[in-house]
C-alpha cells in the first residue's frame, strides 16, 4: 500500500475513531514503517479469495468504463420510488444522496423492530442506520454492483416491492 505523507497527516489528526479493524491505519502504519526499515513485521493477510474477487471486479469496472458505471447506478437509483412511497431520505438534498445506497427514515409509526423482520421475511436484508446521532431513526438499502448492472436478475425490483409490501404489513398508509 502506498500512502502520501499528507494522507497520513490527515489520518493522524482525525477526531473520530476508525470503526474498521483491517482498514485502520493505526494497525498498518507500524507494518509499513517496519517494511521501509527492512524489518519483518506482520499484521494480517486478507482472505486470498477476496483479493481474487476484487481483481475480477476491478477488471469488469475498467472494461465497462467508470463513467458508464456511475451512470448505470444513477439511472437505477431508488430515490424516486422511495419518494413516491412518501418516505424521506436522510440526505438533505437529492444531489447529495448516494446512487448505490439509500438511507431512508422510518415513517412515523413504523419501528425498526417492525419493518426489518418483515423485509427479511421477503428475503431482503436491510441494514440499520450508522450515523450516531440518528442511527435508530433510519435504515439503509444497498443497490449496487450486479444488482444494478444486471437488471435482468430483478434484485432492485424485488427489494423495492418487498419494501412496499413490508411497509403495508406494518400498517403504513403513506403513498402506497
Amino acid at each position: 500500500m502506498g500512502v502520501s505523507e499528507r494522507a497520513i497527516g490527515v489520518f493522524k489528526n482525525r477526531k473520530i475513531p476508525v470503526p474498521n479493524y483491517y482498514a485502520n491505519w493505526n494497525r498498518w502504519l507500524p507494518i509499513m514503517n517496519a517494511y521501509e526499515a527492512r524489518k519483518p513485521s506482520y499484521f494480517a493477510t486478507p482472505a486470498v479469495q477476496n483479493i481474487f474477487a476484487l481483481n475480477v471486479s476491478l477488471k469488469q469496472i475498467v472494461a465497462q468504463g467508470i463513467e458508464k458505471r456511475f451512470a448505470v447506478h444513477k439511472e437505477a437509483s431508488a430515490k424516486k420510488f422511495i419518494h413516491d412511497l412518501g418516505l424521506k431520505l436522510v440526505p438533505t438534498s437529492l444531489e447529495h444522496a448516494a446512487n448505490g445506497m439509500s438511507a431512508v427514515y422510518y415513517p412515523e409509526g413504523v419501528a425498526a423492530t417492525d419493518l426489518l423482520p418483515k423485509l427479511a421475511a421477503h428475503g431482503i436484508v436491510a441494514a440499520g442506520g450508522l450515523h450516531v446521532e440518528i442511527a435508530p431513526k433510519y435504515f439503509r438499502i444497498g443497490h449496487m454492483g450486479i444488482s444494478v448492472t444486471e437488471p435482468e436478475r430483478g434484485h432492485l425490483d424485488a427489494t423495492l416491492n418487498a419494501l412496499k409490501a413490508s411497509l403495508a404489513e406494518c400498517g403504513y398508509k403513506g403513498a402506497l
